[in-house]
């Protein structure tokens, strides 16, 4: 598979999308122990919007990471990266509806924000949860077959996946956000060592 982004490109992308997460998760642990009810509702796009920029990057980083290790892979690895990117759309998905329809719900209809949830909304919910965790857990896999990029990555990326059933929860994104992580340093790393011999072999023609 040609890529469409550079080894450094793939890793800048995967580790941005690693620290979108991160802020993300911690914001919505720590940020309602120290500010008010009403601010953090007044917030509420600002807040999940950030969740879903994440998603978006999380996304680019994920194409970025199978592009570097798709003949490697082989069908296991494509069916990963196609599940796994479903599923990254459907989270997507929901922080898109919360962000930008429940603030107008909470003002203009609240009683249906404590209604259970049944019918069809249960139905896309699970439906996301079981699409995202096994398209992660799949990729996983075969990332950690293939052995090209590091296996404990691979392995971290695997408990990313299985806690990504709760992925719509603070935190269970955070496993899966230092997994990506951990691979955008590595391909980082690994475009410094390529492009080291030509840097040195140009300082010294020069």
């Amino acid at each position: 598979m040609a890529s469409p982004f550079t080894v450094r490109q793939a890793g800048i992308a995967s580790l941005v999308a690693a620290a979108l997460i991160l802020v993300s998760q911690v914001s919505q642990l720590v940020l309602p122990m120290v500010i008010s009810e009403s601010f953090w509702i007044a917030t509420q796009t600002l807040r999940v919007g950030l969740s879903l920029v994440a998603m978006f990057a999380l996304l680019i980083a994920l194409t970025g990471i199978y592009a570097q290790q798709a003949p490697a892979t082989g069908k296991l690895g494509l069916v990963g990266y196609l599940t796994a990117s479903l599923g990254t759309v459907l989270v997507a998905g929901d922080w898109w509806y919360e962000a930008f329809i429940g603030p107008m719900l909470r003002q203009q209809a609240p009683e249906l924000l404590n209604t259970g949830i049944s019918g069809s909304i249960l139905i896309g919910a699970a439906l996301t949860f079981v699409i995202f965790a096994a398209g992660w857990v799949i990729f996983a896999l075969a990332s950690f077959r293939a052995g090209v990029a590091p296996r404990g990555a691979a392995v971290l990326m695997l408990l990313g996946g299985i806690a990504g059933i709760l992925t719509l929860i603070s935190p269970f994104q955070v496993p899966l956000a230092l997994a990506v992580g951990w691979m955008g340093l590595w391909l980082v790393r690994s475009d410094s060592r390529e492009n080291q011999p030509a840097r040195s072999a140009a300082t010294a023609t020069a």
